[in-house]
């Protein structure tokens, strides 16, 4: 509930968050996302050191936790107690609300681990921890975004390199496929209700997608001749 009140506090004119901030820090005080808007604030003024000082805070945390699962699970029931809205309608609409305001922009992040600050050893060794705590986010984009930064702060075909390329190549094969599924069960009410329980059960995106892949007798790992549709994103 921080969270969001952290996320709807930075899309209101006016609203002054570094409270809000500050007390996730002390309730999760391992989730380096409890960080995201210092360094984006920072990120606006310019300011290297903060944005420096709030990377390593970020590199110093044990996860980058969105909180995706519980958000969707705790909003799509509270939905579902006002009797406006069947199942998988307030599910999709969870879903929608919560990619919009729940998940922040990364760019300040990425920027901060790109080109000349990577020249930097103390830089350098920072994004790398970086990029180890944001791919064990709990969604797939906190992992992307580990695993870019990771292509740059790793020599191409060193093994973390490879590693992260790899990484990228299965997650977008688990993407698609869960996709796939969840299109062939669109707006199905039980579909929807298992949906819900996996999230109910499960820490991550990712986690979810692989039950629901494993559930559907499908390899986890791409084939030889998978072609990955997003391919260099």
């Amino acid at each position: 509930l921080v969270w969001l009140n952290v996320r709807l506090c930075t899309q209101v004119e006016g609203c002054d968050s570094e409270p809000l901030e500050a007390q996730l820090r002390a309730l999760d005080p391992n989730n380096g996302a409890a960080w995201f808007d210092s360094i984006g604030r920072a990120g606006k003024r310019n300011d290297v050191v903060a944005v420096r000082n709030d990377l390593v805070a970020i590199a110093t945390s044990t996860r980058f936790d969105t909180y995706w699962n519980a958000t969707i699970v705790h909003v799509t029931n509270a939905i579902l107690r006002t009797h406006t809205m069947d199942l998988p309608t307030a599910l999709v609409a969870t879903i929608g609300m919560a990619s919009a305001m729940a998940i922040p922009a990364y760019q300040t992040i990425v920027n901060a681990c790109k080109g000349d600050p990577l020249q930097d050893p103390g830089v350098l060794n920072t994004c790398r921890q970086v990029s180890s705590v944001m791919r064990g986010g709990d969604t797939y984009l906190t992992e992307m975004v580990g695993v870019a930064i990771a292509k740059r702060a790793w020599p191409e075909g060193s093994a973390e390199y490879v590693d992260a390329v790899s990484a990228k190549h299965v997650a977008h094969y688990q993407m698609d496929a869960d996709g796939k599924i969840g299109l062939h069960h669109f707006l199905s009410s039980q579909y929807a209700a298992k949906r819900l329980q996996l999230m109910t059960e499960k820490k991550t995106e990712q986690e979810v997608n692989l039950a629901e892949i494993l559930d559907a007798k499908l390899n986890p790992n791409p084939p030889s001749d998978w072609t990955d549709k997003w391919g260099g994103s």
